[in-house]
């Protein structure tokens, strides 16, 4: 449906001369990637309101789109399934804040955080089959991803700090999620490699 959208957009600006035909495949996959985002972002206030959840939502994703964006992990074979499993790690992350105590919110938080950091200073960025990455790709994707990460830890322990323990949760649910793609990337790339 995504690509259908996508293609008929790109043809339309052709017609109207908008967009010259030569370049009809890169405007195709930007408009791919702008109604997927599009779409994701609406299925999250969608849930943010189903779950009542719209703080939690909005800082899983603040935390979670920066440090995705450049720590890079595994990435769905289509839209589709990107949009389902991104509204599964949504669901997931709003049931964890209702289900984790307060007392246990701070090792949780910790935990999620740790192994986050430790998988962002040590694997990221992880490239896919796709989006293979030169080393020069590496070391500023790298940098950026330990750098953004440090500044989430530190919003993680204002917020803490803060009496914010619902909302520092977000965060480190956000970093959970990237933790878990980190690995599923690395897992894919191997098996890709036999």
């Amino acid at each position: 449906m995504i690509e259908r959208l996508a293609e008929g957009l790109v043809s339309w600006q052709i017609k109207c001369n908008y967009i010259p035909l030569e370049e009809q495949n890169l405007y195709r996959y930007g408009f791919e990637l702008l109604i997927a985002q599009a779409v994701n972002l609406l299925i999250a206030c969608f849930l943010a309101i189903i779950f009542h959840e719209y703080l939690t939502i909005s800082i899983f994703l603040l935390s979670f789109i920066p440090l995705r964006s450049f720590s890079g992990g595994h990435h769905a074979d289509n839209y589709q399934v990107c949009t389902a499993l991104s509204t599964l790690m949504l669901c997931v992350a709003c049931a964890m804040v209702k289900i984790i105590p307060d007392e246990m919110i701070f090792a949780a938080d910790l935990l999620f955080c740790g192994l986050c950091g430790i998988s962002v200073f040590v694997f990221a960025p992880v490239g896919t089959d796709n989006k293979p990455l030169d080393e020069k790709e590496k070391g500023r994707y790298g940098k950026c991803s330990r750098i953004i990460w440090g500044i989430e830890a530190v919003a993680w322990i204002i917020c803490y700090g803060a009496q914010a323990k619902r909302e520092s949760l977000g965060v480190t649910l956000g970093h959970l999620a990237v933790f878990v793609l980190l690995y599923a990337g690395i897992i894919k790339n191997k098996k890709l490699k036999k």
